[in-house]
Protein backbone atom coordinates (compact mmCIF):
# COMPACT_ATOMS: atom_id res chain seq x y z
CA UNK A 1 0.00 0.00 0.00
CA UNK A 2 2.97 2.38 1.32
CA UNK A 3 4.40 1.13 -2.20
CA UNK A 4 1.62 2.57 -4.57
CA UNK A 5 1.33 5.36 -2.84
CA UNK A 6 5.11 6.42 -3.17
CA UNK A 7 4.44 5.79 -6.81
CA UNK A 8 1.61 7.76 -7.17
CA UNK A 9 2.98 10.84 -5.43
CA UNK A 10 6.23 10.19 -7.85
CA UNK A 11 3.84 10.44 -11.00
CA UNK A 12 2.67 13.74 -9.53
CA UNK A 13 5.86 15.13 -9.24
CA UNK A 14 6.40 14.85 -12.93
CA UNK A 15 2.98 15.66 -14.33
CA UNK A 16 3.41 18.55 -12.12
CA UNK A 17 7.25 19.30 -13.66
CA UNK A 18 5.70 18.17 -17.29
CA UNK A 19 2.96 20.98 -16.91
CA UNK A 20 5.31 24.09 -15.77
CA UNK A 21 7.60 23.03 -18.54
CA UNK A 22 4.47 23.65 -21.28
CA UNK A 23 3.75 26.55 -19.54
CA UNK A 24 7.12 28.46 -19.96
CA UNK A 25 7.06 27.51 -23.17
CA UNK A 26 3.44 28.91 -24.19
CA UNK A 27 3.01 32.62 -24.55
CA UNK A 28 -0.86 34.15 -23.64
CA UNK A 29 -2.07 33.76 -27.51
CA UNK A 30 -1.03 30.17 -27.65
CA UNK A 31 1.57 29.88 -29.87
CA UNK A 32 4.54 27.78 -29.20
CA UNK A 33 8.28 30.15 -28.43
CA UNK A 34 11.35 28.47 -28.99
CA UNK A 35 13.93 27.86 -25.74
CA UNK A 36 16.77 29.22 -27.82
CA UNK A 37 16.67 32.96 -28.83
CA UNK A 38 17.27 33.07 -32.39
CA UNK A 39 19.63 34.23 -34.37
CA UNK A 40 19.84 37.82 -35.70
CA UNK A 41 21.95 38.78 -39.08
CA UNK A 42 23.40 42.38 -38.87
CA UNK A 43 24.39 43.87 -41.80
CA UNK A 44 28.01 45.21 -41.70
CA UNK A 45 28.24 49.16 -40.65
CA UNK A 46 28.97 51.58 -43.82
CA UNK A 47 30.10 54.76 -43.81
CA UNK A 48 27.17 57.28 -44.79
CA UNK A 49 27.92 59.09 -48.07
CA UNK A 50 28.01 62.26 -48.75
CA UNK A 51 25.33 64.00 -50.54
CA UNK A 52 24.25 67.47 -51.21
CA UNK A 53 22.27 69.22 -47.71
CA UNK A 54 18.38 69.54 -48.62
CA UNK A 55 19.16 73.12 -47.79
CA UNK A 56 22.17 73.92 -50.24
CA UNK A 57 21.80 73.55 -54.54
CA UNK A 58 24.66 72.86 -56.93
CA UNK A 59 26.07 75.42 -58.19
CA UNK A 60 25.52 75.33 -62.15
CA UNK A 61 28.52 75.58 -63.97
CA UNK A 62 29.08 77.52 -67.32
CA UNK A 63 27.51 76.33 -70.16
CA UNK A 64 24.90 75.09 -67.75
CA UNK A 65 26.35 71.66 -66.16
CA UNK A 66 26.04 71.09 -62.22
CA UNK A 67 28.88 69.21 -60.85
CA UNK A 68 28.13 65.81 -59.00
CA UNK A 69 30.53 63.62 -56.95
CA UNK A 70 30.13 61.08 -59.90
CA UNK A 71 32.12 64.03 -62.35
CA UNK A 72 34.08 65.73 -59.93
CA UNK A 73 37.99 65.73 -61.18
CA UNK A 74 40.81 64.76 -59.21
CA UNK A 75 41.62 67.53 -57.28
CA UNK A 76 45.12 68.76 -54.90
CA UNK A 77 46.62 71.39 -54.01
CA UNK A 78 48.82 73.77 -51.26
CA UNK A 79 48.00 73.95 -47.76
CA UNK A 80 47.31 77.63 -47.60
CA UNK A 81 44.89 76.64 -50.08
CA UNK A 82 43.17 74.18 -49.25
CA UNK A 83 40.23 76.29 -47.08
CA UNK A 84 39.73 77.85 -50.45
CA UNK A 85 39.24 75.24 -52.63
CA UNK A 86 37.66 73.21 -50.08
CA UNK A 87 34.61 76.03 -49.84
CA UNK A 88 34.74 76.23 -53.72
CA UNK A 89 33.74 72.57 -54.60
CA UNK A 90 31.32 72.79 -50.98
CA UNK A 91 29.62 75.63 -53.05
CA UNK A 92 30.05 73.35 -56.39
CA UNK A 93 28.58 70.31 -54.94
CA UNK A 94 25.55 71.78 -52.74
CA UNK A 95 27.47 70.35 -49.99
CA UNK A 96 28.88 71.07 -46.78
CA UNK A 97 32.62 72.15 -46.26
CA UNK A 98 33.42 69.01 -43.86
CA UNK A 99 31.30 66.93 -46.37
CA UNK A 100 33.27 68.06 -49.81
CA UNK A 101 36.55 67.51 -47.91
CA UNK A 102 35.69 64.10 -47.75
CA UNK A 103 36.37 64.11 -51.63
CA UNK A 104 39.53 66.72 -51.43
CA UNK A 105 42.89 65.82 -50.92
CA UNK A 106 45.69 68.08 -50.11
CA UNK A 107 49.20 66.67 -50.58
CA UNK A 108 50.96 70.48 -50.51
CA UNK A 109 53.04 71.63 -52.67
CA UNK A 110 55.28 69.30 -53.57
CA UNK A 111 53.15 66.31 -53.84
CA UNK A 112 50.69 68.47 -55.85
CA UNK A 113 52.33 68.94 -58.71
CA UNK A 114 54.18 65.66 -58.63
CA UNK A 115 50.30 63.80 -58.56
CA UNK A 116 49.75 66.46 -61.62
CA UNK A 117 53.07 65.54 -63.19
CA UNK A 118 52.27 61.90 -63.12
CA UNK A 119 48.50 61.97 -64.32
CA UNK A 120 47.30 61.08 -60.75
CA UNK A 121 45.10 64.28 -60.77
CA UNK A 122 43.48 66.45 -62.82
CA UNK A 123 43.92 70.10 -61.19
CA UNK A 124 45.93 71.91 -58.31
CA UNK A 125 45.65 74.61 -56.37
CA UNK A 126 48.80 75.83 -55.86
CA UNK A 127 51.52 79.00 -56.30
CA UNK A 128 53.93 78.75 -59.57
CA UNK A 129 55.94 75.57 -59.34
CA UNK A 130 59.87 75.37 -59.00
CA UNK A 131 62.19 75.24 -62.04
CA UNK A 132 62.54 71.50 -60.87
CA UNK A 133 59.10 70.78 -60.42
CA UNK A 134 58.97 72.38 -64.51
CA UNK A 135 61.70 70.30 -65.31
CA UNK A 136 60.85 67.56 -64.00
CA UNK A 137 57.68 67.76 -65.66
CA UNK A 138 58.93 68.74 -69.04
CA UNK A 139 61.14 64.90 -68.68
CA UNK A 140 57.88 63.10 -68.02
CA UNK A 141 56.56 64.97 -71.55
CA UNK A 142 54.39 67.19 -69.01
CA UNK A 143 53.54 70.98 -70.12
CA UNK A 144 51.81 73.15 -66.97
CA UNK A 145 48.68 75.44 -68.08
CA UNK A 146 48.11 78.08 -65.49
CA UNK A 147 44.87 79.83 -64.64
CA UNK A 148 44.98 82.70 -61.93
CA UNK A 149 42.52 83.20 -59.37
CA UNK A 150 43.60 85.03 -56.39
CA UNK A 151 45.57 87.74 -55.27
CA UNK A 152 48.68 87.08 -51.90
CA UNK A 153 51.82 88.09 -50.96
CA UNK A 154 54.56 86.44 -50.06
CA UNK A 155 55.75 87.70 -46.68
CA UNK A 156 58.42 87.78 -44.12
CA UNK A 157 58.13 87.75 -40.43
CA UNK A 158 59.80 87.83 -37.05
CA UNK A 159 59.02 87.68 -33.26
CA UNK A 160 56.64 90.73 -32.50
CA UNK A 161 59.35 92.06 -29.92
CA UNK A 162 62.20 92.66 -32.36
CA UNK A 163 62.28 96.33 -32.51
CA UNK A 164 62.49 96.68 -36.24
CA UNK A 165 59.24 96.78 -38.32
CA UNK A 166 60.47 97.53 -42.05
CA UNK A 167 63.39 96.39 -44.31
CA UNK A 168 64.39 97.17 -47.88
CA UNK A 169 64.60 94.80 -50.64
CA UNK A 170 68.36 95.03 -50.88
CA UNK A 171 68.58 94.72 -47.19
CA UNK A 172 66.80 91.21 -47.36
CA UNK A 173 68.58 90.70 -50.28
CA UNK A 174 72.17 91.09 -47.94
CA UNK A 175 70.27 89.08 -45.07
CA UNK A 176 69.04 85.97 -47.62
CA UNK A 177 72.49 86.05 -48.96
CA UNK A 178 74.42 86.23 -45.75
CA UNK A 179 75.87 89.46 -46.42
CA UNK A 180 74.01 91.40 -43.41
CA UNK A 181 74.13 88.88 -40.31
CA UNK A 182 72.99 91.09 -37.36
CA UNK A 183 69.60 92.95 -37.04
CA UNK A 184 72.56 96.05 -35.80
CA UNK A 185 72.82 96.13 -39.22
CA UNK A 186 69.22 96.91 -40.54
CA UNK A 187 68.44 99.49 -36.87
CA UNK A 188 67.79 96.74 -34.84
CA UNK A 189 69.33 94.99 -31.40
CA UNK A 190 72.91 93.76 -31.24
CA UNK A 191 71.19 89.98 -32.35
CA UNK A 192 72.33 87.60 -34.58
CA UNK A 193 70.16 87.10 -37.69
CA UNK A 194 68.47 83.14 -37.61
CA UNK A 195 67.02 83.08 -41.31
CA UNK A 196 64.54 79.67 -41.26
CA UNK A 197 64.09 78.71 -44.39
CA UNK A 198 61.68 75.60 -45.62
CA UNK A 199 62.41 72.43 -47.69
CA UNK A 200 63.12 72.05 -51.57
CA UNK A 201 60.26 72.15 -53.46
CA UNK A 202 58.01 73.97 -51.10
CA UNK A 203 55.77 76.59 -52.43
CA UNK A 204 57.46 79.12 -49.53
CA UNK A 205 61.38 77.97 -50.44
CA UNK A 206 59.85 78.50 -54.40
CA UNK A 207 58.91 82.05 -53.21
CA UNK A 208 62.46 82.84 -51.63
CA UNK A 209 63.93 82.08 -54.28
CA UNK A 210 61.27 83.85 -56.77
CA UNK A 211 60.73 87.25 -55.08
CA UNK A 212 64.06 87.74 -53.53
CA UNK A 213 67.30 85.75 -54.59
CA UNK A 214 68.11 83.00 -57.19
CA UNK A 215 68.59 79.66 -55.92
CA UNK A 216 72.35 79.82 -55.86
CA UNK A 217 72.59 83.06 -54.02
CA UNK A 218 71.32 82.21 -50.62
CA UNK A 219 72.89 81.03 -48.38
CA UNK A 220 72.68 77.40 -47.12
CA UNK A 221 71.30 77.02 -43.64
CA UNK A 222 72.64 74.87 -41.47
CA UNK A 223 70.19 71.64 -40.74
CA UNK A 224 68.49 73.40 -37.45
CA UNK A 225 67.58 76.39 -39.54
CA UNK A 226 65.26 74.29 -42.14
CA UNK A 227 62.01 73.65 -41.54
CA UNK A 228 59.58 70.83 -43.39
CA UNK A 229 56.33 72.41 -42.92
CA UNK A 230 54.56 76.76 -42.59
CA UNK A 231 53.52 76.04 -39.16
CA UNK A 232 57.14 74.85 -38.25
CA UNK A 233 58.52 78.30 -39.45
CA UNK A 234 56.02 80.46 -37.43
CA UNK A 235 56.59 77.92 -34.66
CA UNK A 236 60.50 78.28 -34.68
CA UNK A 237 60.67 82.22 -35.02
CA UNK A 238 58.12 82.26 -31.55
CA UNK A 239 60.15 79.81 -29.86
CA UNK A 240 63.90 79.75 -30.80
CA UNK A 241 66.71 81.29 -28.05
CA UNK A 242 63.04 82.92 -26.87
CA UNK A 243 62.06 84.31 -30.01
CA UNK A 244 65.56 86.76 -30.48
CA UNK A 245 67.09 87.05 -33.83
CA UNK A 246 64.36 84.41 -35.70
CA UNK A 247 62.93 85.77 -39.18
CA UNK A 248 61.49 83.53 -41.81
CA UNK A 249 59.00 83.42 -44.49
CA UNK A 250 55.71 82.01 -46.20
CA UNK A 251 52.07 83.20 -47.86
CA UNK A 252 50.24 86.18 -46.79
CA UNK A 253 47.17 83.80 -45.87
CA UNK A 254 48.58 81.14 -44.17
CA UNK A 255 50.44 83.55 -41.54
CA UNK A 256 46.89 85.61 -40.69
CA UNK A 257 44.91 83.42 -40.93
CA UNK A 258 45.93 79.42 -40.79
CA UNK A 259 48.49 79.63 -38.14
CA UNK A 260 47.93 83.11 -36.70
CA UNK A 261 50.30 83.93 -33.73
CA UNK A 262 50.36 86.76 -31.52
CA UNK A 263 53.61 86.42 -30.67
CA UNK A 264 54.56 87.25 -34.56
CA UNK A 265 54.83 90.25 -36.76
CA UNK A 266 54.79 91.09 -39.96
CA UNK A 267 58.09 92.84 -42.12
CA UNK A 268 57.44 95.77 -43.91
CA UNK A 269 59.36 95.52 -47.05
CA UNK A 270 60.34 99.27 -48.25
CA UNK A 271 57.81 100.59 -45.70
CA UNK A 272 55.02 98.61 -46.92
CA UNK A 273 52.92 96.74 -44.54
CA UNK A 274 51.61 93.35 -46.13
CA UNK A 275 47.93 93.46 -45.69
CA UNK A 276 44.63 92.93 -47.53
CA UNK A 277 44.68 96.51 -48.55
CA UNK A 278 48.29 97.23 -49.88
CA UNK A 279 48.07 93.43 -51.51
CA UNK A 280 44.75 94.36 -53.62
CA UNK A 281 45.93 97.60 -54.11
CA UNK A 282 48.97 96.65 -55.62
CA UNK A 283 51.19 98.50 -53.29
CA UNK A 284 53.04 95.32 -51.65
CA UNK A 285 56.29 94.55 -53.83
CA UNK A 286 56.28 90.90 -52.99
CA UNK A 287 52.69 90.20 -55.12
CA UNK A 288 51.69 86.17 -55.04
CA UNK A 289 49.13 85.18 -57.25
CA UNK A 290 47.89 81.72 -56.40
CA UNK A 291 46.84 79.53 -59.12
CA UNK A 292 44.33 76.40 -60.73
CA UNK A 293 47.48 74.17 -62.35
CA UNK A 294 46.36 72.10 -65.32
CA UNK A 295 48.11 70.23 -68.09
CA UNK A 296 48.28 71.79 -71.36
CA UNK A 297 46.66 68.27 -72.92
CA UNK A 298 43.69 68.46 -70.82
CA UNK A 299 40.76 68.18 -73.12
CA UNK A 300 38.74 71.36 -73.92
CA UNK A 301 35.41 69.93 -72.86
CA UNK A 302 36.81 68.96 -69.75
CA UNK A 303 34.29 69.70 -66.75
CA UNK A 304 37.45 71.13 -65.35
CA UNK A 305 37.36 74.08 -67.53
CA UNK A 306 33.99 74.68 -66.52
CA UNK A 307 35.09 75.34 -62.85
CA UNK A 308 37.72 77.32 -63.99
CA UNK A 309 35.70 79.78 -65.22
CA UNK A 310 33.45 79.77 -62.72
CA UNK A 311 36.24 80.11 -60.11
CA UNK A 312 37.72 82.84 -61.97
CA UNK A 313 34.68 84.87 -61.81
CA UNK A 314 32.15 86.84 -59.19
CA UNK A 315 31.37 83.06 -57.80
CA UNK A 316 35.20 82.76 -56.81
CA UNK A 317 35.68 86.13 -56.03
CA UNK A 318 32.70 85.76 -53.94
CA UNK A 319 34.47 82.36 -51.58
CA UNK A 320 37.53 84.33 -51.90
CA UNK A 321 36.16 86.93 -49.63
CA UNK A 322 34.05 84.69 -47.19
CA UNK A 323 37.17 83.08 -46.29
CA UNK A 324 39.48 85.76 -45.83
CA UNK A 325 41.30 85.26 -49.41
CA UNK A 326 42.29 88.72 -51.36
CA UNK A 327 40.57 87.59 -55.07
CA UNK A 328 42.31 88.45 -58.02
CA UNK A 329 41.52 91.24 -59.98
CA UNK A 330 41.50 90.49 -63.45
CA UNK A 331 41.12 94.37 -64.49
Amino acid sequence: MKRNKVIGVILMIAMVCALCACGKNKPSNGSVTPTTQPTVTTEPTKEPIATPTEAAKAAVLPGGKTLTVDTLPRVDGALALEPFYDAVFADLLGMSVDDAKLFLPCNNTPGAYKNLTEGKCDMIFCALPSDEQVETAKKAGVEFEYHTILSGGFVFFVNRDNPVDSITQQQLKDIVSGKIKNWKEVGGDDEPIVLFQRNEGSGSQTGLYRYVLPKDQVMEPILEHRVDDMAGAIDRVVDYDNGKGAMSFSYYYYVVNMHTSGQIKLLGIDGVIPSDETISKGQYPFLNFSQIVTRKDLPQDSIVRDIISWVQGENGARIARENGYVPYDVK
